[in-house]
């Protein structure tokens, strides 16, 4: 019986992945299991909460253009909400979110911060999805960043005070997001 030609590549290979388990095998310990999975992190690990207690006194442009602060807000809890075009699960909540600020009725102050490199992909976004409130845009996600930020979307909920509350970075409903401004009015 003829051998392969790629028998030796097979074999150390074999020895390879044989020598990479043993390896990781003999530097771990009982205490500690090692997982290579691509199970998802849990969304409450990726909350930042380094921002609560803080004021709110940041600049942002707005998508007109012009320049504005969450300060101007105080006065009226405020809802933070950064999106970008390309993120899949902003664009699934935007009507939400617009939902219940028609439903708050003025009550309950709204943001939304597109995190778009191009002026034009948020305009466009925004046409899309119909959001009535005020709109800014944070090309460098600077804003993002300065007021907690880790994954897209995130959502800051400011009391009247203009003091953050919560800083949520995932996807809301609006049950979730009527539930986080009830906490904060």
């Amino acid at each position: 019986m003829p051998i392969s030609p790629f028998f030796p590549f097979r074999r150390e290979l074999l020895l390879g992945v044989v020598s990479v388990s043993l390896l990781l095998a003999a530097c771990s310990n009982d205490d500690e299991v090692l997982s290579l999975t691509n199970d998802p992190t849990p969304i409450e690990d990726l909350q930042a909460d380094d921002m609560v207690g803080s004021g709110v006194d940041v600049p942002f442009t707005t998508l007109d253009g012009g320049r504005s602060n969450f300060a101007v807000y105080a006065g009226s809890p405020l809802v933070i909400n950064f999106f970008a075009r390309t993120c899949a699960p902003c664009v699934r909540e935007m009507p939400e979110f617009e939902m219940v600020f028609q439903q708050q009725a003025g009550t309950v102050a709204f943001v939304g911060i597109s995190t778009d490199p191009r002026i034009e992909d948020a305009a466009f976004l925004v046409e899309q999805t119909g959001v009535t409130y005020d709109l800014g845009w944070d090309p460098t996600a600077e804003v993002f960043a300065q007021l907690g930020g880790v994954v897209m979307p995130t959502t800051v909920f400011v009391d009247a005070a203009g003091v953050v509350r919560e800083t949520w970075s995932g996807v809301l409903t609006a049950e979730e997001l009527t539930a986080k401004i009830a906490e904060i009015t």
